[in-house]
């Protein structure tokens, strides 16, 4: 028989039995023939020997049986690695020779969607979900197609019908990936006609039409799909206005217009009949039935949804006060377009909660039961008559039930008392929880089998269903996960996890069994990383913590997935197994990386409303007066220069009170040590947000931080500034301005540690918040002033009562001057020069001092109005010492959204540490180091960006001073009249974020 036919026949039955499972049988005479040889074509094979080796039950010199080519083709396509195998035997003098003919899989690799003419909607995140195309998983040339139609479907849908897409396929025969991209080019969007109405619409077509909105305020909308939903929520929202809230408004069709490049939508409004809902024996507002009816947003009506509405309103009733509030229902046909749904409630008598107890608790402690609770007593300010309603009794009910049940008290039951006219009071009502414990259940005995680990004592150790604990179905579950976890990071995907749970002999005993069932070890063939086309192998590389040969373990692979996205670099990171299902040990890991874009920018409009008041001539403010300074930013960032993740940042503000200009150099990771960041900045300010004068600033810094655990971060720095202060701007006494004027240059190298253990750093509730800044400014760094510089906070936070907050804060700062050398002033009224050694106070620049007071510090004060004045002018100084402490006790207020807040807030600046004084009042108009306390009350009302603030404060004992009126230009000609002024004893706040 002809080599060729052996071939077709052989093939032809090993197929057939592959494929079918019949039983057909080989020619006899190769049927126990010695297998002279195995070859492979091409010889190159996907399958790793090792994996190859594990799968062939045929070897050459072993005698050749249909069973074992079968068994050798069915395991082979099982790797998953082949669309299609053929074996060719061929006869020779020592036996038959075998060859294995394999054509290879090809699967998914990255795929993305460039080009320049992309139009947003879709984006090309979009576009790349559609195509449907998932990393890692098996590809047919019939996917590039069906992912076209699918991109296709997407960019129609927005409008974008002359949109060209053009795929570009790459093949990496050596991994069996196909890279894929798509060039788009998104072509000119389509603008929407007039909608054509069908249906019982109620009212004339052309009026419905126009309901949707289609047309802009100057030409027809763009088709996109955004437009398109707006457009059919519109008119139900025009329909919902009319009673109609049963209208049904779909899409049935959008037909393209090629010649006007327009797109004809038809869409089927049935506009249903008019339904009322009112209410009778109780008034309820609108908008709470479209809170509690949920009618208005399943827009149909049937019984379950009044039955669920009668619900909800029962509850509502019952949460304010009127624990006995009956609801009912009842529909009414008016006529064939018109229905009228009436709630009939009977509110009953209002109640109170007075007290809220819990009864028969043994195993916990009645506090941890209340934690659980809902049903609460009445307050003060909040829940003014307690919360209480059936369904809240029965939530509490559950959720102590499910408690008991986690701690092994299988047979718990809970009742929840409600005694109504408590102790004689009429509308008094006392809630009380008895609990019946029953007894507790526990683990007798555990058994584990098919574990066979190196490392079972340490992970049974850690189970928490041990002997003598309480058994829990809860229990089981945390073991189950906790067991696969382990598993899975160590490289066994498929392993399974049982368990059985029976009475043991004694009573109340359980004997527990878990079988797992390990399943084969799976490794890292390799690491295959796409998608970098500007980012650096060296800023990516430290990241990669899987390695070929290592176990295959999901937890690692997420965990180097966060690695790469806290890189800050990528926007999107695909991760993939490629071939999951495949038999086979060793897998390829693939992660895909997108970039993000190279540009930011951004601007922003806003201001600032606050005690900032006075002008640049006034001398008639010194403690400022309200006014508003708006404000414009600007911000421009260059992100991943030289594909290492740096970043080049400009911001610039300018408004009123602030005119900045900053530039920001960021090399984050500074030789791959994951939180060492390095930064270089350049600074221009010119700000009077002190009233006293106008400062013009250069400043140079760099800065190395260290994360040196979670919540401690070291940071150290050199700061080189150069300060001038405007003396056309300077409101002080004359005499002072020669020396307070002088230019300043400022070298300091500067350590900080920041320790920050809160809950939320935005809204904290509980933990701490340590700092400490201290720095040397030295002539020998490039300065010409001499003094040290230290800043010190701890803010503490800490939960009591449930939902109450304790919060405080302090901060204390000191500059020490040194190595003060003389200098020489000269009087601009007599032109005389005098020198002299100044004062440790007059030898720091003006702009160098502290200065405080206002919401973040001293809310008895305006902003930076804290501390010493000029004695002639009245204006702040600033100066080298600080101290202010501030506490807050923070509670619910008027809802769930709201928080009030009760506060003291004490200290002052002073000039200089040996001034700092405890002392409540001042010895003399001249005196101003003494500590100044003010206490307030504010609201926080809680937003996505964090919480709006309104503080309103009253300073107990603010300082009078002397002070002038007139202009700046009465002060240097000395006609100022002089006058007593004192810093307002009201002061409000109003700004975004907690004090502290």
């Amino acid at each position: 028989m002809p080599t060729a036919l052996l071939r077709f026949l052989v093939t032809a039955s090993l197929l057939t039995l592959v494929t079918s499972g019949a039983d057909l049988a080989p020619p006899q005479q190769f049927e126990g023939k010695t297998i002279s040889a195995i070859r492979w074509d091409p010889p190159s094979q996907p399958v790793l020997r090792e994996d190859l080796a594990r799968l062939m039950p045929i070897q050459a010199g072993n005698a050749l049986h249909v069973d074992d080519v079968r068994t050798a083709i069915k395991q082979l396509y099982g790797t998953g690695l082949y669309s299609n195998i053929e074996v060719e035997v061929t006869p020779g003098s020592d036996g038959v020779a075998l060859t294995f003919r394999t054509t290879e899989q090809w699967f998914v690799g990255p795929v993305e969607v460039r080009g320049g003419k992309v139009k947003l909607p879709p984006s090309e995140g979009q576009l790349q979900n559609a195509a449907r195309l998932e990393l890692g998983t098996p590809y047919d040339d019939q996917d590039l197609q069906t992912a076209q139609e699918n991109m296709r479907s997407l960019l129609e849908r927005n409008g974008l019908y002359l949109a060209k897409i053009a795929p570009k396929v790459e093949r990496d025969g050596e991994h069996q990936l196909v890279t894929l991209t798509f060039r788009v080019d998104s072509g000119k969007r389509a603008r929407f006609n007039l909608p054509i109405l069908i249906g019982d619409t109620k009212l004339p077509t052309d009026k419905v039409a126009r309901w949707a909105r289609y047309h802009g305020l100057f030409r027809w909308k763009q088709a996109t799909q955004e437009n398109t939903q707006a457009g059919l929520q519109n008119i139900r929202k025009k329909y919902n206005k009319q009673d109609r809230l049963t209208a049904n408004v779909t899409l049935k069709d959008q037909k393209y217009n090629q010649e006007a490049n327009r797109v004809d939508t038809t869409i089927e409004a049935e506009a249903g009949p008019k339904i009322k809902i009112d209410t009778e024996g109780a008034k309820v507002s609108k908008s709470k039935l479209q809170t509690y009816v949920p009618i208005y947003d399943e827009e149909t009506v049937n019984r379950d949804l009044l039955v669920s509405g009668v619900r909800n309103l029962r509850d509502y009733f019952q949460n304010r006060g009127y624990f006995d509030a009956q609801v009912d229902f009842r529909q009414k046909d008016i006529n064939a377009d018109e229905r009228e749904i009436t709630f009939v409630i009977t509110p009953g008598d209002r109640h109170k909660v007075i007290s809220v107890d819990v009864k028969g608790t043994h195993y916990f402690t009645p506090e941890e039961i209340r934690e659980r609770i809902f049903i609460h007593k009445a307050g003060t300010l909040i829940l003014r008559h307690g919360r209480y309603s059936d369904g809240f009794a029965k939530r509490d009910k559950e959720a102590i039930e499910a408690l008991y049940r986690d701690s092994g008290f299988h047979d718990v039951d809970v009742q929840v008392n409600a005694q109504d006219d408590y102790k004689g009071k009429k509308g008094d009502v006392a809630v009380t929880f008895v609990i019946t414990e029953g007894t507790q259940y526990k683990v007798f005995t555990l058994n584990i089998d098919g574990m066979n680990r190196k490392d079972r004592p340490t992970i049974v150790a850690m189970l928490a269903s041990q002997p003598g604990q309480p058994y829990s179905d809860t229990n089981v579950a945390l073991d189950r996960n906790y067991i696969l976890n382990i598993y899975q990071s160590s490289g066994f995907p498929d392993a399974t996890f049982e368990y059985k749970a029976l009475p043991d002999k004694a009573a109340h005993t359980m004997a527990v069994r878990y079988t797992i069932v390990e399943g084969a070890p799976r490794y890292v063939r390799d690491v295959l990383i796409t998608g970098m086309r500007t980012t650096r192998p060296r800023l990516v590389d430290p990241n990669i913590s899987i390695h070929p040969g290592e176990p295959l373990s999901w937890t690692e692979m997420g965990r180097m997935q966060r690695h790469l996205y806290n890189l800050g670099v990528f926007d999107k990171v695909d991760m993939a197994i490629q071939n999951p299902q495949g038999d086979t040990e060793h897998k390829y890991v693939l992660f895909h990386l997108t970039e993000g874009h190279k540009y930011y920018t951004a601007i922003g409009f806003g201001g600032e409303f606050a005690r900032i008041g006075g002008s640049q001539t006034s001398l008639d403010n010194p403690a400022g007066a309200s006014g508003f300074a708006p404000r414009v930013d600007f911000e421009v960032s260059r992100m991943n220069l030289w594909g290492l993740g740096h970043s080049l940042n400009f911001k610039s503000r300018y408004s009123t009170l602030d005119r900045r200009i900053s530039l920001n150099y960021l090399a984050p990771r500074y030789r791959n040590v994951d939180g060492r960041n390095i930064s270089f900045t350049a600074l221009y300010d010119n700000t009077r947000d002190v009233l006293t004068f106008t400062a013009r600033r250069l400043e140079g810094s760099m800065q190395v931080s260290q994360r040196y655990s979670k919540a401690t971060t070291f940071l150290w720095r050199y700061d080189w500034r150069d300060v001038r202060v405007d003396t056309n701007t300077l409101k002080i006494d004359p005499l002072l301005i020669p020396l307070q004027a002088q230019p300043a240059r400022i070298a300091m190298p500067a350590a900080n540690v920041v320790q920050d253990r809160r809950d939320d750093a935005t809204n904290a509730h509980r933990g701490y918040f340590n700092s400490i800044d201290f720095g040397v400014a030295e002539r020998y760094f490039g300065g010409n002033k001499n003094f040290s510089r230290l800043l010190a906070r701890n803010s503490l936070y800490k939960t009591f009562h449930t939902d109450w907050v304790l919060a405080s804060n302090t901060q204390f700062g000191w500059i020490r001057p040194f190595s003060i050398s003389p200098v020489t002033t000269t009087d601009p009224a007599t032109g005389v020069s005098t020198t002299r050694l100044p004062t440790a106070f007059e030898y720091v620049p003006i702009a160098e001092h502290f200065f405080g007071g206002g919401s973040v510090s001293h809310r008895g004060f305006p902003d930076n109005q804290a501390g010493p004045r000029d004695l002639k002018t009245g204006f702040p100084l600033g100066g080298d010492a600080l101290f202010f402490h501030s506490t807050e006790i923070r509670f619910p207020f008027l809802g769930e959204n709201m928080q009030g807040v009760i506060f003291h807030d004490m200290g002052n600046v002073y000039k200089d540490l040996g001034s700092i004084s405890f002392r409540t009042h001042q010895q003399n108009i001249q005196d101003f180091d003494y500590m100044v306390h003010a206490a307030g009350f504010g609201i926080r009302y809680r937003t996505p960006v964090g919480p709006v603030r309104v503080d309103l404060a009253y300073s107990i004992n603010p300082p009078t001073f002397y002070g002038l009126k007139g202009t700046y230009r009465d002060l240097i000609l000395g006609t100022a009249t002089p006058q007593i002024q004192t810093v307002r004893h009201f002061q409000f706040f109003i700004s975004i974020g907690q004090a502290f």
